[in-house]
């Protein structure tokens, strides 16, 4: 239950700090190459500053974090393969994101706030994760085991 209220407040959070900043991932990179405006940057370099010191502190934690439930049981272990579906989904999600318009955490502030048009972007972006899931999951598992 704990952290369904954490998941709760964090993401209240996020979505007003989003709606706010008109935070978006490929829009920072946009505007800096094209006008070289970098205040939609800084919302980047915030982001990838945090999630370096996250890491640090779950680095010197020793992959677990005292008294959370959600890490209790989880290993930090990661596949020799895990690097390459990385990259893939990545690329995946760039290329998405800048034909649609923006990264889907732009799209979902954007859906937040009542626009349509990007309901039926999330409707799509959430149907074809079902879709991925139900038809490639074998697949994928093959070919991990196979890069073993």
């Amino acid at each position: 239950m704990i952290v369904a209220i954490a998941s709760l407040v964090l993401g209240i959070i996020l979505g007003y700090l989003g709606q706010r900043t008109r935070l978006c991932y490929i829009a920072g990179y946009r505007d800096f190459l094209m006008a070289r405006d970098v205040t939609l940057l800084k919302g980047v370099i915030g982001t990838v500053v945090g999630a370096v010191g996250g890491f640090t502190l779950f680095y010197f934690l020793d992959g677990n974090v005292p008294a959370f439930p959600m890490f209790a049981t989880m290993s930090a272990s990661i596949s020799s393969s895990t690097w390459l579906w990385t990259i893939i989904g990545g690329l995946g999600v760039g290329i998405v994101g800048v034909l649609s318009g923006g990264c889907p955490f732009r799209m979902h502030v954007l859906a937040c706030e009542g626009k349509k048009t990007y309901w039926a972007y999330l409707l799509g972006f959430y149907v074809g994760l079902i879709f991925f899931n139900l038809v490639t999951s074998t697949w994928v598992a093959s070919i991990t085991k196979s890069l073993k």
